[in-house]
């Protein structure tokens, strides 16, 4: 006589038969130092996340947690305000409260999480060092950098580094190839930032951004004997400038020839990265 199975016993017993690790099972592989209190909280919650509403056996089979440790998660997680119970039917769903937990992953965590990977595998290929940055009141804040990770790097890192619009590779590219409305907040900013002087005349600016948009990247050349360079190129969306990507050289080696062979490159990494954060995008960013 067969046995009947709910479908999601089925689907418990198919993540068991193909290999999928259960909570529990990783509970055992922890790392000295963990909390397991929240790591079980935590996978009951991505269970949830994945369904319109849960009952209590449901969730035992999906984590591979005991009832009565389920049981007691729900509790505190209802009594905290991040699930609520529906019905009669002993069925659990997350509140608009879990909205909050994701409020502070922003567009500019997401581009450096996906951009970060694909930099590392074009420094790789390149050597020369790759830095993402990103929009920052008046300036460029370097969110990441591979300097760690090439023998070409002019410093230890950039990490952290504020980058002026007007001053540097990167906010002459975001300058030139951000939307015309924000582009002409960004120089009110400036202005009214104590900045007149370094704007100098508005009539050398507009020329100088056309000149970036038209060869497609910024460009900071050194000034002094033994400052480095730096080539920039937008990542854009299909509506925005979301980050910029640059490359930076040794001054002299910032030649004619560096900028053809790795500016497409740098497109073309910057490309990738669009694509990854867009796909990795939700509603909520």
């Amino acid at each position: 006589m067969g046995t009947n199975f709910s479908p999601c016993e089925m689907l418990a017993f198919t993540a068991v038969a193909g290999g999928t690790e259960t909570l529990v099972q990783r509970v055992r592989q922890e790392r000295p130092g963990s909390i397991r209190a929240i790591g079980r909280a935590l996978e009951v919650l991505r269970v949830m996340n994945h369904r319109q509403g849960c009952g209590l056996h449901e969730l035992h089979l999906l984590t591979g947690l005991p009832k009565p440790t389920v049981f007691r998660i729900l509790s505190t997680l209802r009594r905290e305000g991040y699930v609520r119970s529906e019905g009669s039917g002993g069925r659990y769903c997350l509140t608009e409260r879990v909205r909050e937990l994701g409020a502070g992953y922003t567009q500019k965590l997401l581009v450096v999480d996906v951009g970060a990977p694909i930099a590392r595998r074009a420094t790789k290929r390149i050597r020369w060092p790759l830095a993402i940055g990103t929009l920052d009141g008046d300036a460029i804040c370097v969110r990441y950098s591979t300097m760690p990770y090439s023998p070409l790097a002019v410093q230890a890192t950039t990490l952290g580094h504020r980058l002026g619009l007007l001053e540097s590779a990167m906010g002459l590219a975001y300058l030139a190839f951000c939307g015309s409305e924000e582009r002409e907040i960004l120089i009110h900013l400036l202005r009214s930032a104590a900045a007149p002087a370094r704007l100098g005349d508005s009539g050398r600016l507009a020329p100088l951004l056309d000149t970036t948009r038209r060869r497609g990247y910024g460009l900071r050349l050194p000034q002094r004997r033994g400052d480095s360079a730096t080539v920039a190129v937008p990542i854009q969306t299909a509506d925005q400038v979301i980050a910029i990507l640059s490359m930076t050289t040794f001054g002299r080696s910032m030649t004619y020839a560096t900028l053809a062979k790795y500016t497409p490159i740098l497109r073309q990494t910057a490309a990738e990265i669009a694509r990854a954060f867009v796909a990795g995008s939700g509603p909520g960013i």
